[in-house]
């Protein structure tokens, strides 16, 4: 039989399932028995407790392994690591390679693969990995948080003022929806040197999902933005005929792209019925970002007619401060592969040409996955740790500043796309 091995995670839930037998008048014996691991395991782990609670939950081994040979250089390099993306500057295995040489001759003199392997492995000891860049700008990201933070600081005492409706605190955005969705990753034997990938006959299709949020966690009806002509075939007699009709707003527009006539229709098919169910009365406020048709004139007025009071985010911020950026588009688009995926299992494996999905098939995986997101994400996606837009959640500006370094300006998933960040507004 296999000897079973433990994470440190495990180990630490072991220990406290321990701890509770015993406290049920459990022998020191029965109680490791009962969690199927030796006694003298456990008083392993306990002697070894304090180190462990340091560790990674996912290791399995307190040891460190043998000392690097770059041990001497350690704090000057991973401090300069550190430093750099401090800026947002991106910093990679080759520049690190090239940092060690200009403080070590005799690092320089190694071959190229042990200076490499060596710089990996001295990354990984220090919890440092590559990742995808998910949000590109010319500004450092200190910079913008403190931007984010000043517009919070004004807006909260708004939103969280007592007797705020918060079912017309909104905020709304487009996001593209494709019609392909190809990984770009893929299982392969090891050594191939030519990866084969198909895709569909068409995979740049597109189509723009307008999503709006309310700050309590309701939604508003989404807009789809289909590539065709505004009053062409397409929008005036396959669109209408779709099972979604009633649970979404299709549109079509030459680029599949928000403009002011697709904002007009956004405010009187969706938010206009929104305002009348759950409006009551109060005066909505909508948060956009400075995407130009957003602030159009024709919006504007549009809007003012309505009684809306519109207010911008910060070119920049989004990814901080903005709630379908921050907490919606992600498990929105995820919903979105999924039914893709379930697609793409249908389809037949053998046809010379892969066709791309449907307009039909789009506008099903988008109700679909619009209307199975629970209220608790949309509430949360207002509550962005260190960002949040109310007061009561704000625990102390320290925690802001500490979650810039892991922040993500953007969902991973649209960071495929130009691997987008969340789509990047036109204006942005």
């Amino acid at each position: 039989m296999a000897r079973k091995r433990y994470n440190i995670g495990q180990k630490l839930k072991l220990l406290d399932e321990f701890e509770t037998l015993r406290q049920q008048g459990y022998s020191r014996r029965k109680a490791a028995a009962s969690l199927g691991v030796q006694p003298i395991q456990i008083r392993k782990w306990t002697h070894n407790r304090p180190v462990m609670q340091q560790c990674p939950r996912k290791k399995k081994s307190i040891c460190k392994g043998r000392l690097s040979a770059l041990k001497h250089l350690e704090q000057p390099l991973i401090g300069w690591c550190l430093d750099q993306r401090a800026e947002g500057i991106p910093v990679t295995y080759a520049l690190l390679q090239i940092r060690a040489g200009q403080l070590d001759e005799e690092f320089r003199q190694r071959p190229e693969k042990s200076q490499y392997h060596m710089i990996r492995a001295l990354c990984r000891a220090n919890e440092i990995v590559l990742r995808c860049v998910t949000h590109q700008s010319q500004r450092r990201p200190q910079d913008v948080a403190d931007e984010a933070l000043e517009f919070l600081v004004v807006e909260r005492p708004i939103v969280g003022a007592p007797g705020v409706n918060l079912d017309v605190v909104l905020n709304m955005d487009q996001t593209p929806v494709f019609l392909s969705m190809q990984p770009k990753r893929t299982l392969n034997l090891r050594g191939e040197t030519t990866v084969n990938g198909r895709k569909t006959s068409n995979s740049t299709n597109r189509v723009t999902a307008s999503l709006a949020v309310s700050a309590s966690g309701l939604k508003l009806k989404p807009m789809l933005i289909f590539k065709g002509t505004p009053n062409g075939h397409i929008a005036r007699r396959e669109l209408p005929a779709l099972p979604q009709r009633n649970e979404l707003v299709m549109v079509c527009q030459e680029a599949a792209w928000q403009d002011d006539n697709n904002m007009a229709k956004w405010i009187d098919l969706c938010l206009v019925p929104y305002l009348q169910e759950y409006g009551q009365g109060a005066a909505a406020i909508l948060y956009l970002d400075a995407f130009t048709a957003h602030f159009s004139a024709s919006t504007k007025a549009k809007l003012e007619t309505q009684g809306v009071q519109l207010r911008a985010i910060p070119p920049g911020c989004t990814g901080l401060v903005q709630p379908i950026d921050v907490g919606v588009g992600k498990p929105f688009k995820d919903r979105v592969r999924q039914k893709w995926i379930e697609w793409m299992m249908r389809q037949d494996a053998e046809a010379p040409v892969m066709t791309n999905a449907s307009r039909a098939d789009c506008a099903a995986w988008v109700a679909e996955s619009w209307r199975n997101l629970p209220q608790s994400i949309l509430k949360n996606s207002w509550r962005k740790s260190g960002f949040s837009w109310f007061p009561a959640d704000v625990d102390d500006s320290e925690d802001a500043d500490a979650e810039i370094a892991d922040v993500d300006f953007a969902d991973a998933e649209d960071a495929e796309v130009a691997d987008v960040p969340d789509v990047a507004d036109a204006a942005e």
